[in-house]
C-alpha cells in the first residue's frame, strides 16, 4: 500500500480555478485509502453529504496538532469543494479518498 500524508502547507495550494473546474492533486491514490474509508464511516458520511450538496450532519469536527491555526477550516473547505467538483476520479475513489484526507486534517465526530 503506498505512504500518503498529507502536509499542512499542502492545504495552501488550491487555486480559484481549481474550486471553479475542479482537481485531483491532493487526493491520495485509491490504493493507498485504507478500507475503513472504502467501506464508509463518518468521514465518507460527512462527505456523502456535501457532495449531495446537503447540510453537513451533526457533529464535532476537532483540527489535529499542525493543522490546527485559524485558516485551517477554511484552506480545508477549498481543499474539499475543489475536489468535489472533479469529473476524474470514480466516486468511490473520490468519496473514501477525501475522507482519508480530511482523517489527516481533522477528528469528525458524528451524533
Amino acid at each position: 500500500m503506498p505512504d500518503f500524508k498529507l502536509k499542512r502547507e499542502s492545504l495552501n495550494t488550491i487555486t480559484d480555478v481549481e474550486i471553479a473546474f475542479g482537481t485531483t492533486k491532493l487526493l491520495p491514490p485509491f490504493d493507498a485509502v485504507p478500507d475503513e474509508f472504502k467501506r464508509g464511516n463518518d468521514y465518507t458520511k460527512l462527505l456523502d453529504r456535501l457532495f449531495a450538496d446537503q447540510p453537513p450532519p451533526e457533529g464535532e469536527i476537532v483540527f489535529r496538532e499542525g493543522f490546527d491555526d485559524a485558516d485551517a477550516p477554511a484552506l480545508l473547505n477549498r481543499v474539499v469543494r475543489a475536489h468535489l467538483r472533479s469529473f476524474e476520479p470514480k466516486h468511490e475513489h473520490k468519496i473514501a479518498g477525501l475522507g482519508y484526507l480530511i482523517s489527516q486534517v481533522c477528528e469528525v465526530r458524528l451524533t
